[in-house]
């Protein structure tokens, strides 16, 4: 797991459990064709709504919009 990924994970595991967060992250990076290992901040466009779809099922509406804000600023360009 690369260190964007870790910080994902990290963000996720707040609001989720550990065994949610990591399914979560390593089902998603697969579906945009990454492994937690390659994903990049480019990818974050594709990656946060595929990660919050989920977020919202198993965590609700106020998890799903903590977590959509925290990978919001994750996202935005340095």
């Amino acid at each position: 797991m690369n260190k964007l990924a870790q910080d994902i994970y990290d963000i996720l595991k707040v609001e989720l459990s550990e065994i949610t967060s990591k399914m979560i992250l390593e089902e998603k990076c697969k579906k945009i064709g990454k492994c937690s290992d390659s994903v990049a901040r480019e990818d974050m466009k594709r990656l946060v709504p595929l990660i919050l779809s989920p977020v919202l099922l198993f965590g609700g509406e106020k998890r799903a919009k903590t977590i959509r804000e925290k990978l919001t600023v994750m996202a935005e360009p340095l």
